[in-house]
Protein backbone atom coordinates (compact mmCIF):
# COMPACT_ATOMS: atom_id res chain seq x y z
CA UNK A 1 0.00 0.00 0.00
CA UNK A 2 1.06 3.21 -0.70
CA UNK A 3 0.68 6.88 0.97
CA UNK A 4 2.89 8.52 2.97
CA UNK A 5 3.38 7.78 6.70
CA UNK A 6 1.82 8.82 9.61
CA UNK A 7 2.80 11.77 12.24
CA UNK A 8 2.39 10.78 15.63
CA UNK A 9 2.64 13.50 18.09
CA UNK A 10 2.87 13.36 21.75
CA UNK A 11 3.14 16.16 24.43
CA UNK A 12 3.91 16.30 27.97
CA UNK A 13 7.00 14.07 26.99
CA UNK A 14 10.93 14.02 28.10
CA UNK A 15 13.89 14.53 26.09
CA UNK A 16 14.66 12.09 23.41
CA UNK A 17 17.63 10.14 24.18
CA UNK A 18 20.22 11.50 21.60
CA UNK A 19 23.79 12.41 22.02
CA UNK A 20 25.85 15.25 20.38
CA UNK A 21 27.03 12.79 17.67
CA UNK A 22 23.24 12.14 17.20
CA UNK A 23 22.38 15.61 17.44
CA UNK A 24 24.95 16.56 14.57
CA UNK A 25 23.67 13.73 12.32
CA UNK A 26 19.97 13.81 13.20
CA UNK A 27 19.35 17.02 14.11
CA UNK A 28 21.47 18.67 11.20
CA UNK A 29 20.13 22.02 10.77
CA UNK A 30 19.02 22.87 14.28
CA UNK A 31 20.37 25.14 16.81
CA UNK A 32 22.50 23.69 19.31
CA UNK A 33 20.20 25.62 21.92
CA UNK A 34 17.16 23.43 21.04
CA UNK A 35 19.10 19.67 20.96
CA UNK A 36 18.73 17.10 23.56
CA UNK A 37 22.48 18.41 24.65
CA UNK A 38 21.80 21.53 25.25
CA UNK A 39 18.61 20.94 27.31
CA UNK A 40 19.27 18.03 29.17
CA UNK A 41 22.24 20.55 30.96
CA UNK A 42 19.27 23.34 31.05
CA UNK A 43 17.06 21.07 33.16
CA UNK A 44 19.87 20.23 35.38
CA UNK A 45 20.87 23.80 36.09
CA UNK A 46 16.69 25.24 36.15
CA UNK A 47 15.83 22.42 38.54
CA UNK A 48 12.27 24.37 39.55
CA UNK A 49 11.36 24.41 35.90
CA UNK A 50 9.14 20.59 35.13
CA UNK A 51 10.02 19.31 30.98
CA UNK A 52 6.92 19.10 28.88
CA UNK A 53 8.46 18.51 25.17
CA UNK A 54 5.81 18.12 22.18
CA UNK A 55 7.80 15.60 19.80
CA UNK A 56 6.09 14.20 16.19
CA UNK A 57 7.67 11.12 14.98
CA UNK A 58 7.50 9.68 11.50
CA UNK A 59 8.85 6.33 10.18
CA UNK A 60 12.21 5.32 11.94
CA UNK A 61 14.36 8.41 13.01
CA UNK A 62 12.59 11.16 11.87
CA UNK A 63 11.84 13.62 14.82
CA UNK A 64 10.68 17.13 15.68
CA UNK A 65 10.87 18.79 19.07
CA UNK A 66 9.27 21.12 20.49
CA UNK A 67 10.71 22.00 24.01
CA UNK A 68 8.35 23.28 26.64
CA UNK A 69 8.85 23.94 30.34
CA UNK A 70 6.13 24.53 33.56
CA UNK A 71 7.01 27.54 35.40
CA UNK A 72 4.95 26.82 38.78
CA UNK A 73 6.05 30.02 40.24
CA UNK A 74 7.23 33.36 38.59
CA UNK A 75 11.03 32.84 37.31
CA UNK A 76 13.40 35.20 36.04
CA UNK A 77 11.84 38.01 33.90
CA UNK A 78 13.28 36.56 30.43
CA UNK A 79 10.85 33.30 31.60
CA UNK A 80 8.09 35.68 33.08
CA UNK A 81 5.43 36.29 30.71
CA UNK A 82 4.08 38.97 32.41
CA UNK A 83 6.88 40.93 30.95
CA UNK A 84 5.76 40.47 27.31
CA UNK A 85 2.84 42.61 27.93
CA UNK A 86 5.00 45.44 29.40
CA UNK A 87 5.08 44.22 33.74
CA UNK A 88 8.06 45.63 35.52
CA UNK A 89 9.72 43.07 37.57
CA UNK A 90 9.96 44.56 41.62
CA UNK A 91 13.48 44.37 41.32
CA UNK A 92 13.75 46.31 38.10
CA UNK A 93 15.33 43.71 35.94
CA UNK A 94 13.74 43.89 32.16
CA UNK A 95 13.93 41.44 29.72
CA UNK A 96 16.62 40.85 27.26
CA UNK A 97 17.09 44.01 24.97
CA UNK A 98 14.56 45.28 27.01
CA UNK A 99 12.56 48.57 25.93
CA UNK A 100 11.06 51.50 28.83
CA UNK A 101 8.49 50.18 30.42
CA UNK A 102 4.99 52.33 30.92
CA UNK A 103 4.09 52.54 34.82
CA UNK A 104 0.65 52.43 34.57
CA UNK A 105 0.14 49.40 32.45
CA UNK A 106 2.43 47.50 34.39
CA UNK A 107 0.66 48.22 37.70
CA UNK A 108 -2.80 47.09 35.32
CA UNK A 109 -1.08 43.62 34.58
CA UNK A 110 0.43 43.58 38.55
CA UNK A 111 -3.44 43.99 39.34
CA UNK A 112 -4.44 40.69 37.88
CA UNK A 113 -1.71 38.83 39.64
CA UNK A 114 -0.27 35.15 39.34
CA UNK A 115 -2.94 33.48 38.94
CA UNK A 116 -4.15 34.31 35.13
CA UNK A 117 -0.47 33.34 34.16
CA UNK A 118 0.86 30.51 36.17
CA UNK A 119 1.51 27.65 35.71
CA UNK A 120 2.72 28.87 33.10
CA UNK A 121 4.13 26.58 29.74
CA UNK A 122 6.84 28.74 28.04
CA UNK A 123 7.75 27.18 24.32
CA UNK A 124 11.62 27.01 23.26
CA UNK A 125 14.67 26.99 25.39
CA UNK A 126 14.84 29.08 28.27
CA UNK A 127 18.66 29.93 28.00
CA UNK A 128 19.21 29.45 24.57
CA UNK A 129 16.46 32.57 23.85
CA UNK A 130 15.12 30.51 20.80
CA UNK A 131 11.74 29.02 20.43
CA UNK A 132 11.57 26.70 17.11
CA UNK A 133 11.07 23.18 16.60
CA UNK A 134 13.70 20.91 15.65
CA UNK A 135 12.95 18.79 13.52
CA UNK A 136 14.29 16.24 10.45
CA UNK A 137 11.69 15.90 8.16
CA UNK A 138 9.09 18.52 7.17
CA UNK A 139 5.21 18.31 5.97
CA UNK A 140 2.96 20.94 5.14
CA UNK A 141 1.08 20.21 8.09
CA UNK A 142 4.19 19.66 10.69
CA UNK A 143 3.85 22.85 13.29
CA UNK A 144 -0.47 23.61 12.71
CA UNK A 145 -0.69 19.92 14.26
CA UNK A 146 2.39 20.37 16.52
CA UNK A 147 0.41 23.13 17.87
CA UNK A 148 -3.43 21.66 17.44
CA UNK A 149 -2.58 18.76 19.79
CA UNK A 150 0.12 20.80 22.80
CA UNK A 151 -2.50 23.72 23.33
CA UNK A 152 -5.48 21.54 24.29
CA UNK A 153 -3.59 19.48 26.14
CA UNK A 154 -1.53 21.52 28.20
CA UNK A 155 -4.58 23.58 29.14
CA UNK A 156 -6.25 20.10 30.27
CA UNK A 157 -2.85 19.99 32.31
CA UNK A 158 -4.15 22.99 34.50
CA UNK A 159 -1.78 25.35 32.44
CA UNK A 160 -2.89 28.90 32.11
CA UNK A 161 -0.71 30.48 29.94
CA UNK A 162 1.57 29.58 26.56
CA UNK A 163 4.02 31.66 25.95
CA UNK A 164 6.40 31.33 23.05
CA UNK A 165 8.44 34.27 23.39
CA UNK A 166 10.82 33.97 20.82
CA UNK A 167 9.80 32.67 17.64
CA UNK A 168 12.83 34.24 14.76
CA UNK A 169 11.11 34.76 10.92
CA UNK A 170 12.62 31.12 9.47
CA UNK A 171 11.34 28.29 7.52
CA UNK A 172 8.29 27.24 9.35
CA UNK A 173 8.59 29.16 12.16
CA UNK A 174 5.13 31.08 10.15
CA UNK A 175 3.09 27.99 10.52
CA UNK A 176 4.05 27.92 14.51
CA UNK A 177 2.91 31.15 15.09
CA UNK A 178 -0.49 30.90 12.68
CA UNK A 179 -1.53 27.92 14.60
CA UNK A 180 -1.01 29.54 17.92
CA UNK A 181 -2.73 32.58 16.68
CA UNK A 182 -5.63 30.32 15.14
CA UNK A 183 -6.15 28.85 18.71
CA UNK A 184 -6.43 32.03 20.23
CA UNK A 185 -2.99 33.41 20.68
CA UNK A 186 -1.70 37.07 19.96
CA UNK A 187 1.98 37.58 18.30
CA UNK A 188 3.83 40.78 18.59
CA UNK A 189 7.30 42.08 17.73
CA UNK A 190 9.92 41.25 19.97
CA UNK A 191 13.55 42.12 18.28
CA UNK A 192 16.24 40.55 15.81
CA UNK A 193 18.83 38.33 15.83
CA UNK A 194 21.73 39.30 13.58
CA UNK A 195 23.34 36.30 11.15
CA UNK A 196 26.14 36.85 8.54
CA UNK A 197 26.30 34.73 5.31
CA UNK A 198 29.93 33.89 4.30
CA UNK A 199 29.47 34.82 1.13
CA UNK A 200 32.97 35.75 -0.22
CA UNK A 201 35.47 33.14 -0.68
CA UNK A 202 37.83 34.19 2.38
CA UNK A 203 38.19 36.59 5.21
CA UNK A 204 40.14 39.10 2.90
CA UNK A 205 36.99 38.71 0.25
CA UNK A 206 34.88 39.36 2.74
CA UNK A 207 36.39 42.88 3.76
CA UNK A 208 37.13 43.79 0.33
CA UNK A 209 33.41 43.20 -0.86
CA UNK A 210 32.07 45.41 2.46
CA UNK A 211 30.80 49.29 2.02
CA UNK A 212 33.95 51.26 2.83
CA UNK A 213 32.89 52.79 6.68
CA UNK A 214 31.86 49.07 6.99
CA UNK A 215 35.44 48.15 6.27
CA UNK A 216 36.76 51.00 8.16
CA UNK A 217 34.67 50.32 11.34
CA UNK A 218 36.11 46.81 11.49
CA UNK A 219 39.61 47.58 11.21
CA UNK A 220 39.02 50.50 13.52
CA UNK A 221 37.77 47.54 15.97
CA UNK A 222 40.95 46.00 15.81
CA UNK A 223 42.67 49.11 16.28
CA UNK A 224 41.17 50.10 19.06
CA UNK A 225 41.38 46.27 20.86
CA UNK A 226 45.62 46.41 19.97
CA UNK A 227 45.56 50.26 21.23
CA UNK A 228 44.11 49.07 24.34
CA UNK A 229 46.95 46.47 25.12
CA UNK A 230 44.34 43.39 24.75
CA UNK A 231 45.78 40.04 23.06
CA UNK A 232 43.54 37.29 21.87
CA UNK A 233 43.85 33.69 21.67
CA UNK A 234 41.39 31.06 21.65
CA UNK A 235 41.25 27.52 23.54
CA UNK A 236 39.22 24.52 21.91
CA UNK A 237 37.16 21.69 23.87
CA UNK A 238 38.40 20.42 26.87
CA UNK A 239 40.92 23.05 27.13
CA UNK A 240 38.29 25.66 27.83
CA UNK A 241 37.88 23.91 31.33
CA UNK A 242 40.58 25.93 33.74
CA UNK A 243 38.24 29.04 32.19
CA UNK A 244 34.63 28.00 32.52
CA UNK A 245 34.33 30.01 35.95
CA UNK A 246 35.66 33.14 34.62
CA UNK A 247 33.92 32.85 31.20
CA UNK A 248 30.30 32.55 33.25
CA UNK A 249 31.82 35.29 36.16
CA UNK A 250 32.45 37.71 32.83
CA UNK A 251 29.39 36.86 30.71
CA UNK A 252 27.18 37.62 34.06
CA UNK A 253 28.63 40.68 34.41
CA UNK A 254 28.08 41.74 31.08
CA UNK A 255 24.14 40.81 31.09
CA UNK A 256 23.77 42.62 34.25
CA UNK A 257 25.13 46.08 32.98
CA UNK A 258 22.31 45.45 30.19
CA UNK A 259 19.24 45.05 32.58
CA UNK A 260 19.57 41.13 31.86
CA UNK A 261 20.04 38.39 34.65
CA UNK A 262 21.19 35.09 34.80
CA UNK A 263 23.36 33.29 37.45
CA UNK A 264 26.53 31.62 36.70
CA UNK A 265 25.99 28.19 37.83
CA UNK A 266 23.24 28.32 34.48
CA UNK A 267 26.50 29.10 32.06
CA UNK A 268 29.19 26.42 33.88
CA UNK A 269 26.68 23.82 33.87
CA UNK A 270 25.50 24.18 30.09
CA UNK A 271 29.19 25.09 28.80
CA UNK A 272 30.27 22.01 31.18
CA UNK A 273 27.56 19.56 29.96
CA UNK A 274 28.66 20.84 25.94
CA UNK A 275 32.61 20.43 26.68
CA UNK A 276 31.77 17.18 28.26
CA UNK A 277 29.78 15.41 25.30
CA UNK A 278 32.42 16.22 22.72
CA UNK A 279 30.93 19.34 21.53
CA UNK A 280 32.96 21.67 18.78
CA UNK A 281 33.17 24.61 21.65
CA UNK A 282 35.90 27.70 21.20
CA UNK A 283 36.22 30.35 23.62
CA UNK A 284 38.39 33.26 22.42
CA UNK A 285 40.30 34.65 25.28
CA UNK A 286 41.40 38.76 25.84
CA UNK A 287 43.88 39.23 27.76
CA UNK A 288 45.11 42.66 29.32
CA UNK A 289 48.57 42.70 31.78
CA UNK A 290 48.18 39.16 32.01
CA UNK A 291 44.87 39.23 33.62
CA UNK A 292 41.75 37.70 31.74
CA UNK A 293 39.18 40.73 31.20
CA UNK A 294 36.80 39.29 28.31
CA UNK A 295 35.88 35.88 26.59
CA UNK A 296 33.20 34.96 24.17
CA UNK A 297 31.99 31.48 23.75
CA UNK A 298 31.00 29.51 20.20
CA UNK A 299 29.95 26.61 18.81
CA UNK A 300 30.18 25.18 16.10
CA UNK A 301 27.68 22.91 14.34
CA UNK A 302 28.24 21.37 10.92
CA UNK A 303 28.40 24.40 8.35
CA UNK A 304 27.27 27.28 10.85
CA UNK A 305 29.11 29.23 13.90
CA UNK A 306 27.12 30.26 17.11
CA UNK A 307 28.65 33.09 19.25
CA UNK A 308 26.74 32.53 22.39
CA UNK A 309 28.12 33.86 25.76
CA UNK A 310 30.82 36.92 25.96
CA UNK A 311 31.12 39.07 28.91
CA UNK A 312 34.23 41.81 29.86
CA UNK A 313 35.57 43.16 32.73
CA UNK A 314 34.85 46.97 31.83
CA UNK A 315 37.27 48.01 34.66
CA UNK A 316 40.10 47.15 32.75
CA UNK A 317 39.47 47.52 29.55
CA UNK A 318 36.99 50.70 29.33
CA UNK A 319 33.54 51.22 27.71
CA UNK A 320 34.93 51.95 24.11
CA UNK A 321 37.91 50.13 23.68
CA UNK A 322 36.70 47.58 20.51
CA UNK A 323 37.29 44.23 22.72
CA UNK A 324 33.98 43.20 22.31
CA UNK A 325 33.95 43.69 18.05
CA UNK A 326 37.36 42.32 18.00
CA UNK A 327 36.77 39.27 19.83
CA UNK A 328 32.96 38.55 19.32
CA UNK A 329 32.51 39.66 15.77
CA UNK A 330 36.11 39.65 13.85
CA UNK A 331 37.67 36.92 15.53
CA UNK A 332 34.81 33.90 15.22
CA UNK A 333 34.08 35.52 11.38
CA UNK A 334 37.93 34.94 10.13
CA UNK A 335 38.05 31.52 11.89
CA UNK A 336 34.61 30.76 9.80
CA UNK A 337 36.01 31.54 6.52
CA UNK A 338 39.17 30.16 6.96
CA UNK A 339 37.28 26.32 8.08
CA UNK A 340 34.71 27.25 4.87
CA UNK A 341 31.73 27.33 7.32
CA UNK A 342 28.55 28.93 5.58
CA UNK A 343 27.17 31.07 8.06
CA UNK A 344 27.91 32.60 11.67
CA UNK A 345 24.83 33.11 13.62
CA UNK A 346 25.25 36.03 16.34
CA UNK A 347 21.63 36.02 17.87
CA UNK A 348 19.87 38.97 19.66
CA UNK A 349 21.32 41.29 21.41
CA UNK A 350 23.75 44.49 19.89
CA UNK A 351 21.75 44.88 17.15
CA UNK A 352 22.89 48.21 15.58
CA UNK A 353 26.69 47.66 16.13
CA UNK A 354 25.85 44.08 14.25
CA UNK A 355 24.32 45.85 11.32
CA UNK A 356 27.05 48.47 11.08
CA UNK A 357 29.29 45.69 10.44
CA UNK A 358 27.60 43.55 7.58
CA UNK A 359 25.18 41.47 9.49
CA UNK A 360 21.71 40.41 8.51
CA UNK A 361 18.97 40.86 10.68
CA UNK A 362 15.89 38.51 10.96
CA UNK A 363 12.84 39.46 13.03
CA UNK A 364 12.01 37.72 16.24
CA UNK A 365 7.82 37.68 17.41
CA UNK A 366 6.64 36.52 20.27
CA UNK A 367 2.94 34.46 21.06
CA UNK A 368 0.89 34.59 24.19
CA UNK A 369 -2.03 32.37 24.44
CA UNK A 370 -3.97 32.55 28.14
CA UNK A 371 -6.91 29.99 29.19
CA UNK A 372 -9.07 32.20 30.32
CA UNK A 373 -10.68 33.44 27.14
CA UNK A 374 -12.03 36.75 28.73
CA UNK A 375 -8.44 37.94 29.39
CA UNK A 376 -7.28 37.51 26.07
CA UNK A 377 -8.21 40.64 24.49
CA UNK A 378 -6.84 43.06 27.24
CA UNK A 379 -3.64 40.69 27.18
CA UNK A 380 -3.35 40.98 23.74
CA UNK A 381 -3.54 45.03 24.17
CA UNK A 382 -0.91 45.04 25.97
CA UNK A 383 1.08 42.49 24.10
CA UNK A 384 0.54 44.85 21.16
CA UNK A 385 1.91 47.77 23.42
CA UNK A 386 4.82 45.94 24.33
CA UNK A 387 5.67 45.15 20.76
CA UNK A 388 5.43 48.40 19.55
CA UNK A 389 7.50 50.34 22.28
CA UNK A 390 9.86 47.75 21.56
CA UNK A 391 9.75 48.79 17.52
CA UNK A 392 10.64 52.53 18.78
CA UNK A 393 13.38 51.12 20.89
CA UNK A 394 15.11 49.39 18.03
CA UNK A 395 13.80 51.95 15.27
CA UNK A 396 12.44 49.67 13.43
CA UNK A 397 9.23 50.75 10.77
CA UNK A 398 5.86 48.65 11.02
CA UNK A 399 5.35 46.21 9.47
CA UNK A 400 9.28 44.90 10.33
CA UNK A 401 11.71 46.24 7.32
CA UNK A 402 13.70 43.59 4.90
CA UNK A 403 17.03 45.21 5.81
CA UNK A 404 16.80 47.91 8.53
CA UNK A 405 19.63 49.83 8.83
CA UNK A 406 21.02 52.33 11.58
CA UNK A 407 19.12 51.12 14.34
CA UNK A 408 19.69 52.57 17.78
CA UNK A 409 21.32 50.57 20.40
CA UNK A 410 19.77 49.92 23.36
CA UNK A 411 23.20 49.88 25.26
CA UNK A 412 25.87 52.36 24.24
CA UNK A 413 28.89 50.03 24.23
CA UNK A 414 27.65 47.35 21.70
CA UNK A 415 27.63 44.44 24.24
CA UNK A 416 24.94 41.74 24.16
CA UNK A 417 22.43 40.75 27.14
CA UNK A 418 21.27 37.62 25.89
CA UNK A 419 24.13 36.16 23.35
Amino acid sequence: MGGSPRVVISTGQALPDMDWTGELAGLTDSWPYLGPTWLRATEKVLPDVQPWHTLAHRARGELALLPGYILTTPPVVDHEPRTYLGWQAPSGEEVCCGAETDAARSAEVDALGTEPFFPTLLLGSPLGYRTEVAYNFWTPTLMGSIVEKLVPAAFEAGIRCIVAPWVPSRRGNDALVDGLDAAGASTTFWGYEDFMSLDAPNWEGHLAALPLKKRQRIKGDVRRAEAAGVTIERVDGTDIRPYVARIAELTCLNREKNGAGEEPEHIIGILSALIDEGADVRAYLGYKDGGLVATCVTIRKNHRLFPKWAGFDYAAIGERSGIYFALVLDAPVRDAYAEGLRTVEFGAGAHQAKALRGCTPREVRTSMLLSDPALRPQASAWLDAFGNSRRVAFGAASPAPAQPANLPLLGGSGDSCCG
